[in-house]
């Protein structure tokens, strides 16, 4: 027999031996949302004999169970998601990524050095270039996976990072061709 909580009317629920006062059907669902009221107790309406299993009962709501130990944690995801670009980006930390610093069709290798707040720090050892580009420059980041898996996220997966390419960073040479 299944049983519609009314706001109506009145109700009370029995755990084990313990037996509530008579409430309405909103605090009826605020037991349940609280954790008073479970999924284990029953429940009689005003003028019946009978106790109904909570179980039975449409429109209680209960809270999602929280669980309690990383055992019964689902395993993360092999492509965990990050909050933002520095987050992403501190995850690749002296590892090396490829960025479009002077160019916006050339992609050059660069170390990633350190993420503060505003900006990232990176290395382009074959320009001699060290950087410090703020994170508003870039366009776009593409976490790329690798063939040969690692065991974690950073083994296999390479960082293409799309910025503003800037001035700033050209051989002071080039600058001068410009003019």
């Amino acid at each position: 027999m299944t049983t519609v909580v009314e706001s109506s009317a009145r109700y009370r629920f029995r755990i084990g031996e313990k037996v509530s006062p008579w409430m309405t059907a909103e605090a009826l669902q605020r037991a349940a949302m609280e954790g008073t009221l479970t999924l284990e107790g029953f429940i009689q309406p005003i003028g019946h004999d009978s106790w109904t299993p909570v179980a039975e009962v449409k429109g209680l709501v209960f809270p999602k169970p929280v669980q309690e130990s990383d055992e019964e944690q689902p395993k993360l995801e092999s492509h965990p998601r990050f909050k933002t670009l520095r987050d992403l980006l501190h995850n690749f930390l002296h590892t090396t990524v490829q960025i479009n610093l002077l160019s916006p069709l050339r992609f050059d290798e660069a170390e990633l050095l350190l993420c503060c707040e505003d900006h990232f720090e990176i290395n382009l050892p074959a320009r001699k270039i060290r950087a410090f580009v703020p994170y508003r420059r870039i366009i776009a980041v593409a976490s790329t996976e690798i063939e040969q898996s690692g065991d974690n996220y950073r083994d296999s997966h390479r960082v293409t990072i799309e910025v503003e390419p800037c001035l700033a960073f050209q051989s002071p040479k080039t600058m001068r061709d410009r003019t």
